[in-house]
């Protein structure tokens, strides 16, 4: 590779920004770029030069693609240095929560299930539930396909609040059956149309969902 490889790099993508014309309007070029680095290998030289300069990453996982968690873009590879449309609070425990359970799913692949303590299991759900819920969506989809600013700084601050909330569960079966409802009912609550009586009726459905399993605290 070129010595002058990053210089390259980085003057292509510092033609992307805020643009303001002579008559006073503005507008913007934002620059996506790919790159694919051979066998995956992050610590390529172009794919070096690249996140140096960039200003967010999203990594393709094959193991999501795998798995049809689709769009398959790596929450924990992943990162944006971009301001945010949620709460600096809410970020934090979402990476958390994402974090803390891949760190539980990987113990379980060697100790399975019944070598982990609930507590630890329901953390995973909490992981699994952020993940099919808000991070996943469905292309085909009407609704889902593109979600609005607005709908998302929403949907994101709901969820975070009830993963908030002091659950508690007799068992893992109890823990299990609930986030596979909370799951499902949250798919539902994406393919509503936003500011509609239904909308409104599945976020108080998923509210009293997440007050009876808290009652139990």
């Amino acid at each position: 590779f070129p010595a002058y490889l990053e210089s390259v790099i980085a003057s292509f993508y510092e033609r992307g920004g805020l643009v303001r014309l002579a008559d006073g309007a503005t507008g913007s070029v934002t620059i996506g770029g790919t790159v694919s680095p051979a066998g995956g290998n992050f610590d390529e030289p172009v794919t070096q030069a690249t996140l140096k300069v960039v200003g967010a990453f999203h990594g393709l996982s094959s193991a999501r693609s795998d798995a049809r968690r689709y769009p398959s873009i790596d929450p924990l590879d992943s990162w944006s240095h971009y301001r945010s449309i949620a709460a600096d609070d809410d970020l934090r425990l979402a990476r958390e929560v994402l974090q803390t359970g891949a760190e539980v799913n990987q113990m379980m692949k060697v100790v399975g299930e019944e070598g982990t303590s609930l507590a630890d299991f329901v953390t995973y759900l909490k992981a699994e539930y952020l993940d099919a819920a808000y991070l996943q969506q469905d292309a085909y989809h009407e609704v889902d396909c593109a979600t609005s600013s607005e709908r998302q700084a929403l949907v994101f601050n709901a969820l975070m609040g009830w993963l908030r909330n002091p659950l508690r569960f007799a068992n893992m079966a109890d823990a299990r059956h609930f986030f596979q409802q909370m799951t499902q009912a949250t798919k539902d609550w994406n393919q509503i149309q936003m500011k509609t009586p239904e909308f409104d009726a599945a976020r108080r459905k998923l509210d009293s969902m997440v007050t009876g399993a808290s009652s139990h605290a």
